[in-house]
């Protein structure tokens, strides 16, 4: 990897780290929390630029993506005190807006049809990588996300963006530990944005190892919980999460 490619997960990472410092010296925790969606954007924005008209690559998606989930989030935060029902709705509506971004942005319904699947399935990931009730779970699913995408050996700038997407979540983690437990709807921007990007693969040639590196997140965030219902390990869930996800990424290489 060129030195150079480690600029942008730099650019994350001290991005996250002066929203989530002027939160905690504002006695704003609503701004702290939305740390990492600040690093990823900046991150991203630094990576590829913000193209405002209709992308034609598929990473090209990927700034402007951030930065509506990071206004959308601003939003939720400014407006949580209303209700216990905004943040959830907020962080429904940004899963489905990555879902609809990643789909080309269907704006007929022919074209909502024919992009159905993609649309559902990029939100239903979204929504699957929310998972909150660890901290370290975030970094942990960005990296074993990255980590895919090195094996996978996709052509493009997937390993630069993915690097952000590491160094934005242990940004926001550490802001987390003085902005108290991040909300569902802070959370959203950094889970619509590793739904879009374990997307890339899978939209760009849909190959079977392109499957695995979207599972090994997933793996990651949620194998251990289940597992430790459906069977009577004697194990920790984050040891049984690391092993299901260490699993996926053998897969990746088994199959690239």
């Amino acid at each position: 990897m060129d030195a150079s490619m480690l600029w942008p997960g730099l650019v994350a990472l001290l991005a996250a780290t002066a929203v989530g410092a002027a939160g905690r010296l504002g006695r704003r925790p609503g701004l702290a929390a939305l740390a990492a969606a600040a690093g990823l954007l900046a991150g991203w924005w630094w990576t590829m630029g913000l193209v405002t008209a209709s992308p034609r690559q598929l990473p090209e998606r990927l700034p402007l993506l951030a930065a509506g989930l990071l206004l959308l989030a601003g939003i939720g935060a400014a407006a949580s005190g209303r209700g216990r029902w905004i943040a959830p709705a907020i962080a429904g509506a940004g899963a489905l807006a990555t879902g609809w971004w990643m789909a080309g942005a269907p704006r007929t319904e022919a074209d909502l049809a024919a992009a159905l699947p993609v649309l559902a399935g990029v939100t239903a990931l979204a929504l699957l990588l929310l998972r909150r009730d660890a901290a370290w779970v975030a970094p942990a699913a960005a990296l074993a996300l990255l980590a895919g995408l090195v094996l996978a050996r996709l052509p493009g700038p997937g390993v630069v963006l993915g690097l952000v997407a590491v160094a934005a979540a242990l940004g926001g983690m550490l802001a987390g530990r003085s902005a108290g437990r991040t909300s569902v709807a802070a959370a959203m921007p950094l889970a619509g944005g590793l739904a879009a990007l374990a997307a890339l693969p899978l939209l760009a040639r849909g190959a079977a190892a392109d499957w695995a590196v979207v599972a090994a997140p997933v793996a990651l965030a949620w194998a251990g919980p289940v597992l430790r219902r459906v069977f009577p390990v004697q194990m920790p869930p984050a040891a049984l999460s690391v092993l299901a996800a260490l699993a996926c990424l053998g897969g990746v290489w088994l199959l690239r």
